[in-house]
């Protein structure tokens, strides 16, 4: 790993002495004519300048697509932590199941309900009321 690294520094060192070095000694121009218009300008000033263009034309495609998905992503996120919530939840729920807290682990089924909307959660209601029923608990 350490090796890899150290490799792709030295190349990375390489590749940049070897561009300074080409466009030191680079004295080439273009030229563009437009009638009655004539441009020149340096061949090392017009690479820069499309290397340029790329990124920036690149990385603000990027920002309009993560701008596009923002409202997608903050959904996403709500989901997740609604589901994390319900989770938790039922797991509360099945601890107080364990522990013979059956009132607890019905409000705690009925939350888990709310914030997942899972139809399974009505088993496990309605096995939390039959076991109230058994245990003699009145509703």
């Amino acid at each position: 790993m350490i090796k890899r690294k150290i490799i792709w520094w030295l190349l990375m060192f390489l590749l940049l002495v070897l561009a300074v070095w080409l466009v030191s000694h680079n004295q080439g121009y273009v030229l563009i004519v437009r009638s009655p218009y004539r441009v020149q300008v340096s061949f090392n000033f017009l690479l820069v300048l499309f290397v340029l263009i790329f990124f920036g034309l690149h990385y603000s495609l990027r920002f309009v697509h993560f701008l596009r998905r923002l409202p997608a992503n903050r959904r996403s996120k709500k989901e997740s932590l609604r589901l994390k919530a319900g989770n938790a939840a039922l797991l509360e729920g099945m601890h107080a199941l364990a522990e013979g807290d059956f009132e607890k682990a019905e409000t705690a089924a009925k939350l888990a309900q709310e914030l997942i909307q899972n139809s399974d959660l009505e088993k496990l209601i309605q096995t939390l009321a039959a076991g109230k029923k058994q245990a003699g608990i009145v509703v």
